[in-house]
């Protein structure tokens, strides 16, 4: 990228963040959740296709989990594809298309989020979230 694009993103995104005035100041002398929005931004400076995250909300305050989100979202409509771990059912639903859940290495469900809200059932009974679902499938597999 050209000195003057990476400039130009990076301001918006400390804008974004509001961490402007963290420029110049070195990561280890800021918050964790101000060293996540960094290591977030680091992470997509360089305009990616493919973003890989690894509990990404953990830690942060209400305020930083919303920025956060809404940087996501953005970069979702941009059509980049992101891959992102979480134990927050309700980051999962409001940020992805598919999902995959996964207990100790084992895939217990795949597909279509949507989809499997609409047709997932415990007891003949629909459920109301991904909560629901997680906790009967990952109950199942610790039974």
């Amino acid at each position: 990228m050209k000195k003057d694009d990476i400039i130009d993103r990076l301001s918006n995104y400390l804008h974004k963040f509001n961490i402007e005035n963290y420029l110049n100041k070195k990561a280890n002398t800021l918050s964790k959740g101000n060293r996540q929005k960094i290591q977030f931004i680091v992470s997509i400076l360089h305009d990616p296709d493919f973003i890989i995250l690894d509990e990404p909300f953990s830690g942060l305050d209400p305020v930083s989990v919303e920025e956060l989100e809404n940087a996501i979202l953005e970069l979702k409509k941009e059509g980049k594809t992101i891959i992102f771990s979480s134990h927050i059912m309700n980051h999962v639903e409001k940020l992805c298309d598919d999902i995959l859940i996964i207990d100790h290495g084992k895939s217990l469900l795949y597909g279509n989020l949507n989809t499997i809200l609409e047709e997932y059932r415990i007891n003949g009974e629909k459920v109301a979230s991904l909560n629901d679902i997680f906790i009967d499938k990952v109950g199942e597999e610790n039974e």
